[in-house]
This record gives C-alpha cells, sequence and structure tokens, in this order.
C-alpha cells in the first residue's frame, strides 16, 4: 500500500513541481499567441460584416429592379403595342436599359470584396499554420486519452466550467481526419463515428461527406482487425458512392479474408473497455509511468481513510514565480510512512526526506477540501 502511494507522491511532485519554470513559460506564450488571434478575428469579422452589408445592399437594388421589370411585362406582353402606345410606358422601357440594366450591369461586376481580400492578405502571416492545427488536435486527443472522455461530451462543449463551443460534424471529421493522418485508427474510428451521429443530427446543414467518413471508417476498422466492420463500411460507402473504384475492390478483399478464416472474425472488438474501476494493486504495480499519471489525473485511487489525518496541505508559489505569487497552486501531500507531521516544522522535514530536497517554499497550512 505505502509502495503505490509513494509513487502517486511522486508523480504528483513531477506534475505539480517540475513543469512549472519552464513549460508554464511556453504555455504562457502560446496563450499570448491565441489572445492575439482572437482580437485579430474581430478585425476580420467587422471586415466581413461590412462587405455583408453591402452583397445585401446590392441584392435589393437588383430584386427591386427585377420586381420593376416582371410588373411592366406583365402589362406589355398581353398587348405590346397598346402598351408602348402610352408615351409614360414607352419612356419606362427605355429608361430601365439606360438607367435599369447598365446599373445592373455595374452591380454585377462590383465587387464589395476588395477590402476584405486585402485585410486578409495582410494579415495572413499572423494566421494559425497547418502545424497549429495538427497540435490543437492532438491536445483535444491526448485530453480524450487522459480523462476517457466520450467524443460526443467533447463535441457537446460540457467540459469542465469554461464556456465551450459546441462542435460540428465538420469539426469531428477533422478530428478523425487528423488522427487518421497519425495513424491513430483508434481515434481515427472514434471520431468519425461521431462525425455520423451530429452527421444526423445537423441534417442538411451539415457539408460533410458521407462518402469520406465511411471510407475513413472502413479503413480504420481493418487496421484495427475488424473485417466484419470494415466491410459493413465499405457498403455504406458503395451505397453512397456506387462508382468508388477503390471500395468496389476492398469489398471484394475484405469478404474473402472473412471467408477464408471465419472463426477469427466471430468476436470483434468495437469499442474502448470499459471505465476504469478499482485497480488492484498487481495492476498498479505493472502500471507504466504514464499510465499512473493518467489514472491520478481521473482520480481512481481515493486515499484510504485511515490516512485522513495524515494529509498534508499548503500553498506552492514556486520560489515566488509572479504568476503563483498572485496565485498559489494548492498542493496536498501525504507521508503514509511518516506520523509525526504536527508542526510547519514537522511538514519541512518530512518534505525535505520525502521528496530529496526539492525545496518547498511559502508552505502555508490549509483545510483540505
Amino acid at each position: 500500500m505505502a509502495s503505490w502511494l509513494f509513487a502517486c507522491l511522486l508523480t504528483l511532485v513531477t506534475v505539480v513541481v517540475l513543469p512549472v519554470p519552464g513549460v508554464r513559460a511556453e504555455v504562457f506564450t502560446a496563450l499570448v499567441h491565441m489572445e492575439g488571434l482572437v482580437s485579430l478575428e474581430k478585425e476580420l469579422l467587422g471586415g466581413l460584416e461590412s462587405y455583408l452589408e453591402l452583397e445585401r445592399q446590392r441584392l435589393v437594388r437588383m430584386e427591386q429592379f427585377a420586381g420593376r421589370v416582371r410588373l411592366a411585362l406583365t402589362s406589355a406582353s398581353q398587348d405590346p403595342s397598346t402598351h408602348l402606345s402610352d408615351p409614360v410606358n414607352a419612356y419606362q422601357l427605355v429608361n430601365r436599359f439606360i438607367n435599369g440594366w447598365n446599373t445592373l450591369y455595374d452591380d454585377i461586376y462590383e465587387d464589395n470584396g476588395q477590402g476584405l481580400m486585402a485585410n486578409i492578405s495582410y494579415y495572413n502571416f499572423r494566421f494559425p499554420d497547418t502545424e497549429d492545427f495538427t497540435g490543437a488536435v492532438t491536445a483535444i486527443l491526448r485530453l480524450q486519452d487522459t480523462y476517457r472522455l466520450s467524443p460526443s461530451l467533447i463535441t457537446s462543449g460540457k467540459l469542465g466550467t469554461t464556456t465551450t463551443l459546441p462542435m460540428t460534424s465538420e469539426d469531428s471529421y477533422e478530428m478523425g481526419r487528423i488522427a487518421y493522418g497519425a495513424e491513430d485508427y483508434q481515434h481515427t474510428r472514434d471520431w468519425m463515428k461521431e462525425t455520423l451521429r451530429l452527421f444526423d443530427e445537423e441534417g442538411d446543414s451539415s457539408t460533410v461527406d458521407l462518402s469520406g467518413v465511411y471510407d475513413h471508417l472502413s479503413f480504420a476498422e481493418y487496421k484495427l482487425g475488424n473485417l466484419k466492420r470494415a466491410a459493413h463500411y465499405t457498403r455504406l460507402l458503395l451505397q453512397n458512392d456506387p462508382t468508388h473504384t477503390r471500395a468496389q475492390g476492398n469489398i471484394a478483399y475484405f469478404e474473402r479474408l472473412i471467408r477464408s478464416e471465419p472463426e477469427k472474425y466471430v468476436n470483434e472488438v468495437d469499442e474502448r473497455g470499459e471505465e476504469e474501476g478499482e485497480v488492484s494493486p498487481d495492476a498498479r504495480e505493472s502500471m507504466s509511468e504514464k499510465e499512473r499519471y493518467e489514472s491520478l489525473c481521473r482520480e481512481p485511487w481515493p486515499l484510504p481513510k485511515e490516512y485522513d489525518s495524515e494529509l498534508t496541505c499548503f500553498y506552492y508559489d514556486n520560489h515566488r514565480t509572479p504568476s503563483l505569487v498572485i496565485r498559489p497552486m494548492k498542493v496536498e501531500v501525504v507521508f503514509p510512512q511518516t506520523s509525526y507531521i504536527h508542526t510547519a516544522w514537522d511538514i519541512d522535514r518530512a518534505r525535505d526526506e520525502t521528496t530529496e530536497g526539492v525545496g518547498w517554499t511559502n508552505i502555508e497550512p490549509c483545510h483540505c477540501t
């Protein structure tokens, strides 16, 4: 019991202490850049809204002119000679050609988007590139793995207390596509299936190409060893696009493999395993460091009740790092082999013995909640 608790403590120390001096600065820099993108997008949106307003005005002028022409032709078409014998009608016909159709010609060729295009071109150097996009996707995939989150929970925008915008089927498709490019077929399958779910919800408003979704799902299932499911998605692909030559070859290949070894594909793995429950001591000992870290983040190992009285809490500011001075981190530590922690001096002594002199500063006892 003490060994795995001590492993948890070391993991906590690694996670809380070591990243602060270096990684914190990188994260801060990234956040500054992202905040700049928010300001830039706000400015570009202003240009886009101005462009849309000009386009709306142009369409209104064109629709009004079309209405006048329809009204005149309703009368003139029945008896053009009688209609044009009225000098006012004759004047209006000529006027429509001089000041109507000529103006319409100019309206059609009017380019209201020059200002917006110039803005986009001017600020293009500040736009994120494909590497940034891949990094953003990878961050979500790591979060998903660490906390075992379902794609539907992520796309619904229900993560934490921060307002998260819901993701669309197009967003989900891009997640799966990036995972596919990284040969991460588990995530490819998860996110492409989520894309299908969102596609059904969104209906005609979705612009996702179903053939592409089925194609990715088919190959992902094949790489995961699920030939029956690969064949299933290939059939759906052919239903959506009967001329897809590669799918035609793939379905024949999948069916031939299934017929040759039918017993091999009886029980195929479909979804990820069940949520992690109680972890046995033997299982904990066999976990990799990454698995221990992810499990610690999910908090599957509650502390035994007998350690409640020995739980030590303090605030940590990493030698008065400015951001942590304003808002220090709250650290909770238990020393399973130390029973003499009663005073601040005892905390210092136990701390130094257990963490080999990491050098905690500004320890302030607090209530563990």
